[in-house]
């Protein structure tokens, strides 16, 4: 059983890093603001200094929080996430950014008031065991993106992290791990067979594509929108695999997808169909 059987719908919708049109991404907030528009949700997972799993996207801390800030009273240097300890990225709001930077123009459309954000101030980094006991708590599946750590100290055992925390937190039958690191899958699957995993690819298909699927032993591919037609569709789906596009926010386009046979589409504007 993978995955997508336990999700008992068709055309699936998968909240992109939560519901991060209206909330801060990664957050509580965006997470809790998910729930009843999508079947699952997304998120990254990037380690810390000490080798702790945290729900941040990306490598550095300057885009969504006061990092740089409160970085000079810590007398950290560096705003790379792999520079700060888990108690030191406690200590920053991944949430304020979002009134000046308004990524999606839902504040100055008045889509969402400033009010409903400054209410939910200060937004913390999760660590990936606190957002798996929330979606625990609400029977929500996950699909879990493990960040490239190359470069790192982690990087060969943050594999092996981060399955330490889904069998600590007993949600393993919920989460589909996902990589553009496919060595990480690799390790998935040897770990912990019984864990679904994607592969994500951006601007290409790998060579021979359903036998490197198969070689991993994947459940579903996850492509950019930009890479992605129905004969991909037809064909994946054929062969038995899943296909969840990303990052697709136009309505008519997701439609499109999902009559072309896509198993999933991936999106910042959650709405169940």
């Amino acid at each position: 059983m993978t995955f997508f059987d336990r999700i008992s719908a068709d055309h699936l919708i998968g909240a992109h890093r939560g519901f991060r049109a209206f909330r801060p991404e990664n957050t509580l907030s965006a997470f809790t603001a998910s729930l009843g528009r999508c079947h699952f949700v997304e998120i990254d997972v990037q380690l810390t200094k000490d080798g702790i799993p945290v729900v941040f996207h990306d490598s550095t801390l300057k885009r969504t929080t006061d990092a740089p800030l409160v970085g000079k009273r810590l007398r950290l240097h560096s705003l790379r996430i792999n520079a700060w300890t888990l108690d030191q990225l406690k200590e920053l709001d991944a949430g304020s950014w979002f009134l000046t930077s308004d990524p999606f123009s839902t504040l100055a459309s008045g889509l969402v008031s400033q009010e409903t954000i400054q209410a939910q101030l200060p937004q913390k980094i999760l660590t990936l065991t606190e957002m798996l006991n929330w979606a625990m708590r609400h029977k929500m599946p996950v699909n879990v993106e493990i960040k490239d750590q190359s470069g790192s100290k982690f990087d060969k055992n943050v594999v092996s992290i981060v399955l330490e925390v889904i069998q600590a937190t007993a949600t393993a039958p919920q989460i589909l791990i996902s990589s553009f690191n496919h060595d990480y899958l690799f390790q998935c699957k040897a770990l912990a067979p019984h864990i679904s995993v994607a592969v994500l690819q951006s601007d290409q298909h790998p060579p021979e594509l359903i036998r490197y699927l198969q070689a991993i032993g994947a459940s579903a591919y996850h492509p950019a929108d930009a890479i992605t037609d129905s004969a991909l569709i037809r064909m994946l789906r054929a062969a038995g695999f899943g296909i969840n596009v990303y990052t697709v926010n136009d309505k008519e386009r997701q439609r499109q997808l999902f009559a072309d046979g896509a198993t999933a589409i991936i999106t910042d504007f959650p709405e169940l169909p």
